[in-house]
């Protein structure tokens, strides 16, 4: 039987400091066979250039706190940095290496157990999720929608920013499979980011990680000004829809 975790607590702020609300940001990468070559190079270049403009994100937000991990998954879905939450400014990103199958699923309820409300600081901002794949979920269909039900059966899962990057052609992947990961207020304004080239694929991770960064400090900072409650801050928050993908080199397509 798993050990429940310890209570998370609100630690006293000395007079005079800034009160600050935690965001927990965590990716899930898929690093399954397909992802070989380019697809995982431009990947893990990615998200290790998308850090620092993060960190400039949240310089504008002195009330928040960034605690990022990591999931990567391909046979089975394992941490990839994790599960203990490190600082914005002490994460660092790990080569992901591609082999095996495509188990989002299970990347999907390693995720859902870390947004049990136990786990959760009780007056945080809405998590950033962000799934990134290039194919179809090799678990059984019965398999992913039980884990999408199970995220969205959880007050933080519906609460959370969640996107979904969408690696290569669209043969090669289920577009609604993955838009079912998506926030349901963010699945018509956003819907999936497709990244068809390298190109985009960095484009929609700094876009994707900065503005949900972004607007889920932003819905503290609103909701506050009118002296709204804890609970009503609590809220999935409001995107505007991506930038249009660059035209760019056909040799560059994926």
């Amino acid at each position: 039987m798993e050990t429940p975790p310890p209570p998370v607590l609100e630690v006293p702020v000395p007079a005079g400091e800034v009160a600050k609300r935690t965001l927990h940001f965590i990716w899930l990468a898929d690093c399954s066979g397909s992802m070989t070559g380019t697809k995982m190079a431009t990947l893990n270049q990615s998200i290790r250039e998308v850090l620092p403009e993060i960190e400039e994100v949240v310089k504008d937000h002195p009330q928040v706190r960034v605690e990022m991990r990591a999931i990567r998954f391909a046979t089975q879905a394992e941490w990839h940095v994790g599960p203990q939450p490190l600082p914005l400014g002490s994460f660092s990103w790990p080569d992901l290496r591609p082999e095996g199958a495509t188990a989002t699923s299970q990347a999907l309820r390693l995720l859902a157990q870390q947004l049990e409300i136990s786990r959760m600081p009780e007056r945080g901002l809405p998590p950033v999720c962000i799934l990134i794949s290039d194919g179809f979920c090799t678990d059984s269909s019965e398999e992913y929608e039980r884990a999408i039900q199970e995220l969205d059966g959880l007050p933080w899962g519906m609460k959370a920013v969640r996107l979904a990057i969408a690696i290569g052609d669209e043969s090669h992947y289920d577009e609604q499979e993955l838009l079912k990961f998506v926030s349901p207020g963010l699945r018509k304004e956003v819907g999936i980011l497709k990244a068809h080239n390298k190109s985009d694929l960095l484009n929609h991770i700094k876009w994707a990680s900065t503005a949900a960064v972004r607007s889920s400090s932003k819905s503290y900072v609103d909701e506050s000004v009118r002296g709204e409650s804890s609970s009503r801050i609590q809220t999935n928050v409001v995107m505007g829809p991506p930038p249009a993908p660059q035209i760019t080199d056909s040799s560059d397509v994926f």
